[in-house]
């Protein structure tokens, strides 16, 4: 049987994710016409039974190259099939992940396939934080459908940690070719809507479980990271980066800043965002702690909120400058 779907998973290590949650749970899938690409920096001699264990898993080790943008580009020119389905290392699918997609490919004149990545049942408390921010307006600035089922829509920006594509097409743009990270994805998507006229389509039946970073100091640098990228792609006109959403951070780091400066002058009017803000935050802090029972919640959600909106801001920031001044090296590491 020819494989139709081929999976490109990019990790420096094959690591226990991989081990325990990924891969049983492709051996799992209702859907049984796919393989799955695994692109470790080097294949360790533990990596090899795995192999034996299943027999829909390849290793191609890639050596010098680690950036995962290359990675996956590396892994669709190994693919045997004519969809390829990007997923994290710290991911792994529903049973019904492939059959759901497939479906979808088969009735419907579409190229592109997102879903949600949902946080895992066997998550720690950190995970589980970030996840109550990330799934709420404030906290995702109106994307919290990448983290939860939410309706059926079509998007012009999807990260790659559960993003499908016709094999094609994905050529046809040049593939993420790129030494982007994070951010390769972005710039492949607005390839698809913008200059191909392709469309994207959000299904909430498409649905991974997706780890959250596990502790606080590589969450608030992942959005930092976001928060470069996100600034330098605004600077160079990348048009799925120019919404209101990705400059709210900024002008809310611009508020906190101008607090001080105008304490003797500060009217209830002016006040009213900060209020606000503090109202919603307690408000999914208190939603945690209904949901958990944990008053520990109440704490860390304001704070790591707090937190996530004036680092993402000031890297939006410098990001934006960077990309308007040196544009030919505004993908750097930041």
């Amino acid at each position: 049987m020819k494989i139709n779907t081929s999976i490109i998973i990019p990790v420096r290590n094959i690591n226990d994710y991989i081990r325990h949650e990924n891969l049983p749970a492709f051996a799992k899938q209702s859907y049984r016409n796919f393989e799955v690409i695994v692109l470790p920096n080097k294949l360790q001699k533990e990596d090899r039974t795995l192999l034996t264990h299943y027999p829909f898993l390849r290793i191609i080790p890639t050596g010098t190259i680690t950036r995962p943008a290359l990675k996956r580009d590396i892994g669709v020119k190994n693919a045997s099939g004519n969809i390829v389905a990007f997923i994290d290392d710290d991911a792994y699918p529903k049973s019904n992940w492939l059959k759901n997609a497939h479906d979808i490919f088969t009735k419907e004149n579409i190229s592109c396939i997102c879903g949600p990545g949902v946080l895992p049942v066997h998550a720690n408390i950190w995970e589980k934080i970030f996840d109550e921010i990330l799934v709420s307006p404030i906290g995702s600035g109106g994307y919290g459908y990448r983290f939860t089922q939410k309706k059926a829509r079509f998007v012009d920006d999807y990260p790659s940690m559960n993003f499908l594509i016709k094999k094609k097409l994905f050529q046809h743009v040049g593939g993420f070719n790129n030494n982007f990270w994070p951010g390769e994805d972005s710039k492949l998507c607005n390839d698809i809507v913008y200059k191909e006229h392709e469309k994207i389509l959000y299904s909430p039946t498409v649905v991974i479980y997706h780890h959250r970073r596990n502790s606080l100091v590589p969450y608030l640098r992942q959005h930092m990271q976001y928060g470069y990228h996100r600034g330098a792609f605004i600077a160079v006109g990348d048009k799925n980066s120019l919404k209101i959403n990705y400059f709210l951070p900024l002008l809310f780091l611009l508020y906190c800043i101008s607090l001080p400066l105008f304490l003797p002058f500060l009217t209830t009017l002016f006040l009213i965002p900060l209020f606000t803000y503090i109202l919603l935050s307690l408000t999914i802090a208190l939603k945690a702690f209904f949901k958990y029972k944990d008053i520990f919640f109440v704490i860390a959600i304001p704070t790591v909120l707090f937190l996530t909106h004036v680092l993402y801001g000031y890297s939006f920031l410098k990001g934006l400058v960077v990309g308007f001044i040196k544009k030919d090296k505004i993908y750097g590491d930041g």
